[in-house]
């Protein structure tokens, strides 16, 4: 009798399931959309002196110059550029912000209440932060050794290795994040 209770709660467990995994899915592309239209809004075109991002970009070259400074006391930062044996400037899509994007908008997605989510989201964007700082500096490496690479690595190995790391990161990130109030009990409840 247990086994047909069992079968009976089966599919009641899988649409919560499915109803959850489809919930995650719009709600996910919706915070992706806004995020990622705002990142991409032409404000220059509407009146705006400067891009919004310039700072922050100062900002990624700073850090990343400071870093770089710790083996090439030689390296300077202007603005945005990165002087040294080779020269970078820091500019939209340096910043790992499509990365960013896709990792806030999956933790901000994910059916937890949003008390749990503040550590992970903190901790996520600290660790890519890190990561995109050691693709910078990488990459002033390989312009200095290997220039002929510099293309590929850039436009091809790093970019897919941030979306491998965000995606792990989101993965570590749900350890922290509670489980919905009452879903582990009910899905547990409808199979039983």
């Amino acid at each position: 009798m247990e086994n047909a209770e069992q079968r009976a709660g089966e599919p009641q467990a899988l649409r919560l399931t499915q109803r959850l995994g489809l919930r995650f899915a719009l709600t996910y592309g919706g915070i992706a959309s806004v995020l990622f239209g705002i990142y991409a809004f032409p404000f220059e075109l509407f009146g705006a002196e400067r891009d919004w991002l310039t700072g922050y970009l100062a900002a990624y070259a700073r850090l990343s110059g400071a870093v770089l400074g710790l083996a090439e006391p030689s390296v300077v930062v202007d603005g945005t550029y990165i002087y040294g044996r080779f020269a970078l400037q820091i500019v939209r899509n340096c910043d790992a912000a499509d990365v960013n994007i896709l990792f806030v908008s999956a933790v901000l997605a994910f059916p937890a209440p949003r008390r749990t989510k503040a550590l992970p989201l903190l901790l996520g964007l600290l660790a890519l932060v890190a990561a995109n700082v050691t693709r910078i500096c990488s990459l002033y490496y390989v312009g200095v050794y290997r220039p002929d690479w510099f293309r590929a690595v850039h436009e091809e190995v790093w970019p897919l290795l941030l979306v491998a790391l965000a995606l792990v990161v989101f993965l570590a990130c749900l350890k922290h994040l509670d489980s919905p109030e009452g879903l582990t009990s009910r899905g547990a409840g409808a199979a039983a």
